[in-house]
C-alpha cells in the first residue's frame, strides 16, 4: 500500500466503523459484531477496498491496547476477585482449552495449532454478557455479579495462556514450559500486589503535586506508563496486551481514574473501531464454507464446555440449577480478548487466515446464541430467584 493511500483507508475505516457502530445500535447488537461486519465487507472478501498490511496492523495493536487498558480501569480485583468467581473462571478456561485442543486436533490440525485455538476458547466477553444484562434488567442479581466477576478474573487466565502459547516454540521441554509459566505468574502478581500501590502513588502524586490545573496532563502520563508497561511485558516473552490490562487495573483505584477513563474515551473509539474493522478486513469469508463443519463443531464446544466449567461450578459452589445454568450460559460469549488471542496468533504466523476467519466466525455465533439464550433462560424463571429476591430486600433496606 503506497504510503498516502494510508489516510484514505483510515478514512475509510472509521466511516465504516461509524455506520457499524450506528447499525448495532438500531438492531441492538454488541457493537463490535456490526463493525467487524463492515469491516469484511471494506476488505478482500467483498469490496477489496482496504487490506491488512503492516500499517494497519500496528494501528490495530494500539487498538487492542487501549481496549484492554480501558476494560482494566474498568476493573476491580479486590471486589471481583473472591473464592466462587475465581473457580467459576478457572473451570471455564480449562474445559475449553482442552475442548478446543481435542476437536482441532480431529479436524486434522497439527499440536500446536490445536492447543492455540484451544486458547482462544478460554475468555468471556464481558462487554457482550453485561450489554445482554443491562438490557433484560439483570445487571444487579447474583447471576450477573458472578458472571462478570469471573469474566474479570477470565480474562486475565486467558491473557497469561495467550503468552506462553504465544512464547513457548513447538518443540520444548517440560521445564522451558514451566519457566515461562513462572515467569507470567510472577509478572501478574508483581503487578497485582506490588503495581497498584506504585503507579496508584505515581499517578497521584503527579496530579496533587505538579499538574494540579492541568488534568489533561495526568491522561498523557497514564498512557505511557500504559505503553511502558506493553513494551516490558513484550521484553518479558510476553503479550503487550497483558501489561496494558495489568496497568490498567492497577491505576483502577487512583484518584485520576476518572481523568483517565474521559480522556480514553476518544481513543478508545478511534483506535478500537478500527481495531474491529482490521478484524472484518483480514476475515475470509471463503472459511466459512470450507471450514463450515469445523466452525460449526467449534462453536458447539466453545458452549458446552464453559456450561460445563463454569456452570457446574457455580452449582457446586451454591447456585440453584437454574441460576448455574444461566452462569454457564453468560459466560460463553467470545468477543474482543478472543479476536485479539486470534489476531496476534495470525499475526505471528501461529494459524492461518482460514484459522483466524473460523475463530471469528465461532465468536459471532457463541454471542447470538448466548444473547437469545440469555433472554429466554432468565424470562422461563416465571418468579424471582432467590438472588433476585435478595437484591429486592437490599434495595428496601437502603430505602
Amino acid at each position: 500500500m503506497a504510503d498516502v493511500k494510508i489516510f484514505l483507508v483510515l478514512a475509510l475505516m472509521l466511516i465504516f466503523a461509524i455506520v457499524g457502530i450506528l447499525l448495532s445500535k438500531r438492531f441492538r447488537q454488541p457493537v463490535s459484531v456490526g463493525i467487524i461486519i463492515l469491516g469484511i465487507l471494506l476488505g478482500p472478501s467483498v469490496l477489496g477496498i482496504a487490506e491488512y498490511d503492516s500499517t494497519v496492523a500496528i494501528i490495530a495493536q494500539l487498538g487492542s491496547i487501549v481496549l484492554l487498558f480501558v476494560a482494566g480501569l474498568n476493573s476491580n480485583i479486590k471486589e471481583i476477585y473472591t473464592k466462587r468467581n475465581f473457580y467459576v473462571a478457572l473451570y471455564g478456561a480449562l474445559f475449553p482449552i482442552v475442548g478446543g485442543f481435542v476437536v482441532s486436533w480431529l479436524f486434522g490440525f497439527d499440536i500446536y495449532q490445536s492447543i492455540f485455538i484451544g486458547a482462544t476458547l478460554t475468555a468471556t466477553c464481558l462487554g457482550i454478557t453485561s450489554s445482554v444484562l443491562r438490557e433484560i434488567g439483570k445487571i444487579k442479581t447474583e447471576t450477573a455479579k458472578a458472571m462478570i466477576g469471573a469474566a474479570v478474573i477470565d480474562d486475565i487466565i486467558s491473557l497469561s495462556i495467550l503468552s506462553i502459547v504465544l512464547s513457548v516454540p513447538q518443540q520444548v521441554g517440560a521445564g522451558t514450559i514451566m519457566l515461562q509459566l513462572l515467569l507470567v505468574m510472577g509478572f501478574v502478581l508483581a503487578m497485582l500486589f506490588f503495581g497498584e500501590r506504585l503507579l496508584t502513588w505515581i499517578i497521584d502524586y503527579f496530579t496533587d503535586k505538579v499538574i494540579r490545573h492541568s488534568p489533561r496532563l495526568a491522561f498523557v502520563l497514564g498512557l505511557s506508563l500504559v505503553f511502558l508497561f506493553s513494551y516490558i511485558a513484550h521484553i518479558l516473552g510476553l503479550a503487550a496486551i497483558v501489561g496494558a490490562f495489568l496497568t490498567g487495573v492497577c491505576l483502577s483505584k487512583s484518584k485520576a481514574v476518572n481523568i483517565l477513563l474521559a480522556g480514553s474515551e476518544y481513543f478508545e473509539i478511534i483506535f478500537t473501531s478500527v481495531f474491529f474493522i482490521s478484524i472484518g478486513i483480514v476475515v475470509d469469508l471463503f472459511a466459512f464454507v470450507s471450514l463450515f463443519w469445523f466452525i460449526i463443531a467449534l462453536t458447539a464446544v466453545a458452549i458446552i464446555t464453559k456450561m460445563i466449567g463454569s456452570g457446574y461450578t457455580a452449582y457446586k459452589m451454591g447456585f440453584k440449577k437454574k441460576d448455574a445454568l444461566i452462569v454457564g450460559v453468560g459466560m460463553a460469549p467470545r468477543g474482543e480478548v478472543a479476536f485479539i488471542i486470534a489476531l496476534n496468533g495470525f499475526l505471528l504466523g501461529v494459524i492461518t487466515k482460514e484459522i483466524y476467519s473460523a475463530i471469528v466466525f465461532m465468536s459471532f455465533l457463541t454471542t447470538v446464541i448466548t444473547i437469545v439464550l440469555l433472554k429466554y433462560l432468565y424470562n422461563a424463571k416465571g418468579s424471582k430467584s432467590v438472588s433476585e429476591e435478595i437484591d429486592f430486600i437490599d434495595l428496601k433496606v437502603r430505602r
